[in-house]
């Protein structure tokens, strides 16, 4: 009962640093849309009004990602058994589609400026934009810590998208800067275009890690690590098979088939099974597993018999000793 409510305090804890982190990135984004699109507009820059533009899109994907870290952690119901952690890959993929449909309307104002190219007032361009980098690198920072601390995809995208802004807004001031002494006025649109090409990379980057989830993708090779190394310190477990794991948000979700002796009483194999469950869960807390236990050598003629073809589950390797001091 403690570890269940000490899990369930964790939860409630994680969603609500979740929640303020996607305000945080919220309110900033709707404050570099007025500063970038004013100055924009002031300096005649397309370079500023480009970034303008794009913080225009990030305030939808911002508001989108509040909605998603909310919804994801509502808990499972009779229609969604395995919760609606897919939310947030779903909108992580969704920002990455805004962010590509915006681009093209970038580029093609941009190229607009190419053909009739005109100086920008240059002044007012790098002022906001130092203000909008160091919005950016404070908010960021801050998003980045809690997508880590709570495993957030959608969080995590947003802080990705958050430090490219960061980059774009970097290479536009020194476009500017370079308007300014050269006279160029080709400049500004060419700094646009190349800036677009970075974004444009950064949503491609989002939209490939967005679907590992949706497609459930396995867990990443140290998770699974983890969990075999559990595994393999109990020695009751002579082997196991079918170890799948794939997350759901910030979620993972894990089976396992875990062959024990075959006159293991029924009682002992099920305290067995909740110690390694409980055990892996205070390596993850979030994770929601599943293990199936199966007689050894009842389990190795059915293998035998049926399942020739599939590689038979294999011994369970010694845990390591523990180092001496």
């Amino acid at each position: 009962m403690t570890s269940t409510v000490s899990r369930d305090n964790l939860q409630v804890t994680l969603l609500r640093r979740s929640r303020a982190a996607a305000r945080l990135s919220l309110t900033g984004n709707v404050f570099l849309v007025v500063l970038k699109v004013t100055a924009g507009v002031l300096s005649g820059s397309v370079s500023v009004l480009a970034e303008g533009l794009q913080s225009t899109v990030d305030v939808a994907a911002s508001a989108l990602i509040l909605f998603t870290v909310c919804a994801a952690a509502r808990p499972p119901d009779a229609r969604h058994p395995y919760g609606h952690g897919k939310f947030e890959p779903l909108a992580a993929l969704a920002q990455a589609l805004l962010i590509l449909g915006s681009s093209v309307g970038l580029l093609s104002v941009a190229w607009e400026r190419w053909q009739h190219p005109a100086v920008p007032r240059v002044d007012w361009g790098i002022g906001a934009l130092l203000v909008s980098a160091g919005v950016n690198l404070v908010v960021s920072r801050r998003v980045t810590t809690v997508a880590r601390e709570t495993g957030s995809p959608a969080l995590a995208a947003e802080a990705a998208h958050l430090r490219g802004d960061l980059l774009a807004c970097a290479g536009v001031v020194m476009g500017l800067v370079l308007v300014r002494i050269t006279g160029q006025p080709r400049l500004d649109p060419l700094i646009a275009g190349v800036m677009v090409l970075f974004v444009l990379r950064e949503a491609v980057r989002l939209a490939r890690v967005a679907l590992g989830p949706l497609l459930d993708e396995q867990l990443p090779p140290e998770d699974l690590h983890c969990i075999r190394r559990v595994l393999e310190g109990h020695a009751e477990v002579r082997a196991y098979h079918r170890l799948r794991g794939r997350t759901a948000g910030a979620r993972r979700l894990v089976d396992v088939h875990v062959l024990l002796d075959d006159t293991l009483p029924f009682p002992v194999a099920h305290d067995l099974v909740e110690e390694i469950e409980d055990e892996v869960r205070r390596t993850f807390p979030d994770v929601d597993i599943t293990i199936h236990a199966e007689p050894y050598e009842a389990e190795m003629r059915h293998q035998m018999q049926y399942h020739r073809d599939e590689p038979l589950p294999g011994p369970a390797p010694p845990a390591a000793p523990p180092s001496e001091t």
